[in-house]
């Protein structure tokens, strides 16, 4: 065998070889497309049966924020209103004891200052015009409840 004969048999097995790979990478390619393939149509299945799913989800979230910005909003106009009451229960309160101090309590202490003046002046005549109970007990050292 001589060399230029020697290089072509090796050229030949080398394209042989060649060939062999080039086979085996489009089979590789031809298996890989229909995996993807199938995979698309799976996930596209599997969409159409999720979307009704996420349309509902979508929906309820939707009425969810809707009722709870509702909520918010009733909730801010109590506290107004609540806060409006405070205000106004508190102002009446204060004007109530202002009211009841000028009318029932300035004068009831008057009073009462009155009539413990005139007790203490009656009490007072009894003592200097003599009341022959009252100085009976002052001489034997005891007061009217009998202590001394």
């Amino acid at each position: 065998m001589t060399l230029s004969a020697a290089a072509t048999v090796s050229l030949y097995i080398v394209l042989v070889f060649v060939v062999i790979f080039a086979l085996l990478t489009v089979a590789l390619l031809a298996i890989i497309a229909f995996s993807l393939r199938t995979i698309q149509e799976k996930l596209g299945e599997g969409l159409v049966q999720v979307k009704p799913v996420l349309d509902k989800t979508t929906d309820t979230l939707d009425t969810v924020q809707r009722v709870t910005n509702r909520i918010g909003e009733k909730a801010d106009t109590i506290l107004e209103r609540g806060e409006e009451l405070t205000n106004n229960v508190s102002r009446r309160v204060e004007e109530t004891a202002a009211v009841v101090e000028k009318t029932v309590s300035t004068p009831l202490i008057k009073f009462s200052s009155v009539v413990a003046g005139v007790a203490e002046g009656i009490s007072s005549l009894n003592r200097h015009f003599g009341d022959p109970h009252s100085n009976a007990s002052t001489e034997k050292g005891t007061n009217s409840n009998g202590r001394k």
